[in-house]
């Protein structure tokens, strides 16, 4: 393990790259569009901060892997990591069952009858390129959780 000293706190530096790896990979997957909803030519893209996925709770993504990368440097921060990675996983395992439900809404004929937010019925919705930085996001907060209760 590298660790460099500055000051009187010691900073792990292959702490800092996983958690910023994760930082970066929730700020992609709230900017990036996670749905393609194509209809009859027209396509749109829908992103995790639009409100039939998650709105505004899809920033809360972005603030928990940051507040994680922040537990690295700030030595009163150190013992809630457990606790900030519990909360990233959360948000992002919510993000991913939400993304779910919304794909298989929209191909379920019927399941979504009741919804003032139904897809039409002749769209057709897939997964977008932002769908990889979600599920990378996701098996790194498992895999960091993991890690953090082992210690």
């Amino acid at each position: 393990m590298s660790r460099v000293r500055i000051g009187a706190t010691r900073i792990d530096l292959n702490e800092i790259i996983k958690r910023g790896v994760l930082a970066v990979f929730s700020v992609l997957a709230v900017l990036l569009p996670i749905l393609k909803v194509s209809s009859l030519g027209e396509s749109d893209d829908v992103v995790l901060g639009d409100f039939p996925l998650l709105g505004g709770a899809a920033y809360l993504l972005p603030v928990a892997f940051l507040c994680g990368l922040a537990t690295v440097v700030i030595d009163g921060m150190r013992a809630h990591a457990r606790f900030i990675d519990m909360a990233g996983l959360i948000v992002a395992f919510v993000a991913v069952l939400r993304g779910a439900y919304a794909l298989g809404s929209s191909s379920a004929p019927g399941a979504a009858a009741g919804s003032m937010q139904r897809l039409d019925q002749l769209a057709q919705v897939s997964l977008s390129y932002g769908s990889i930085a979600l599920l990378l996001v996701l098996l790194g907060a498992i895999w960091q959780l993991r890690k953090s209760w082992r210690s």
